[in-house]
């Protein structure tokens, strides 16, 4: 399988690097509550942070190597789905992410 990235708060991810796991789904959502991590493809974090993130400040894109998750994989409607904990060691990039909109006037 394809690197799977996800779009993580940076308070959530630096309380992954404490603990060693991350356990967020989406935006205002715990693993637990959902059931799985809603993660994507490169070619669709600009999407999902359009429509679920837009104005969200402190965001940090983590690339994830999927053959260091030991939890289930499935993808599900077009996107990939972590059914548990997200390991940080399967973290391989964490970058800051600008989720705001760009502005019309240009400044």
């Amino acid at each position: 399988m394809r690197e799977i990235w996800h779009l993580a708060e940076r308070a959530h991810w630096d309380e992954a690097l404490a603990t060693g796991v991350y356990e967020r789904s989406t935006r205002g959502r715990t693993l637990a509550e959902v059931g799985f991590v809603h993660c994507s493809y490169r070619e669709q974090v600009a999407e999902v942070a359009r429509v679920h993130f837009a104005g969200v400040a402190d965001l940090v894109l983590l690339r994830i190597e999927p053959d260091r998750v030991p939890a289930e994989i499935k993808v599900e409607g077009g996107f990939p789905h972590v059914y548990g904990p997200i390991p940080v060691d399967a973290v391989t990039d964490a970058t800051p992410f600008d989720a705001s909109p760009p502005d019309p006037a240009g400044s």
